[in-house]
């Protein structure tokens, strides 16, 4: 479901309209999230840990209206709730997509992940929701802590999909932390967003145990 946005009474159209044409109109952050509880709860009740990332992540820019509005047949459209697909590696250490379907709550997204996963895996196919654009696209790469990242990209105006991308976690002072790449279009949102959603995430990492 989605309905359109109101751009002549949008207080970003002015900055929509200025970053709409760029060639490259993306910008990119990298951040450390404290995942010390989200652990804890995943080891604990066996869940996984890369789905949980998800899940939290999903529902934190679910809540941010900006990382849910598109660009979608040249319209301006806002989405009442966008998804998820994923990178997955293969066994021969190639990778593909796979489509997440949301889960309301995270033992059941877990669980949905899983199952995905290995029915994605037989695929091996990057042609996953293609259609769609209520999507964000991770990655995730559990063999680097990345302190920055970059997306391939055919620097196409018009996608306006979110990326985000997920790295090692590592202990330090007896806390762990995983890197998070941000990777937005400039016309759809500001830093000011992508810090909600961060400082939204973080809180849902910390009290993620509430959520069971």
């Amino acid at each position: 479901m989605f309905k359109p946005v109101d751009l002549e009474n949008w207080n970003r159209k002015s900055t929509f309209e200025f970053f709409r044409e760029f060639e490259d109109p993306f910008f990119n952050v990298t951040v450390p999230l404290d995942v010390t509880a989200l652990l804890e709860l995943c080891r604990s009740r066996d869940i996984s840990f890369a789905a949980a990332c998800l899940y939290f992540s999903q529902e934190s820019a679910n809540r941010i209206r900006e990382f849910r509005i598109r660009l979608m047949d040249g319209q301006l459209v806002e989405f009442e709730r966008v998804e998820a697909t994923q990178t997955i590696i293969q066994d021969d250490e190639t990778f593909s997509f796979c489509y997440l379907p949301w889960r309301p709550d995270l033992v059941s997204f877990s669980q949905s992940a899983r199952e995905a996963v290995t029915e994605y895996k037989k695929k091996r196919t990057f042609d996953v929701e293609t259609g769609r654009v209520d999507l964000i696209y991770y990655s995730v790469l559990p063999w680097l802590a990345f302190t920055s990242f970059k997306h391939a990209t055919r620097y196409d105006p018009l996608q306006t999909v979110p990326r985000i991308a997920f790295g090692k976690y590592t202990k330090s002072g007896g806390r762990y932390t995983i890197p998070i790449s941000v990777e937005v279009h400039h016309a759809m949102m500001d830093g000011i967003h992508v810090g909600k959603y961060v400082d939204l995430l973080q809180r849902k990492l910390e009290a993620c145990g509430e959520t069971l």
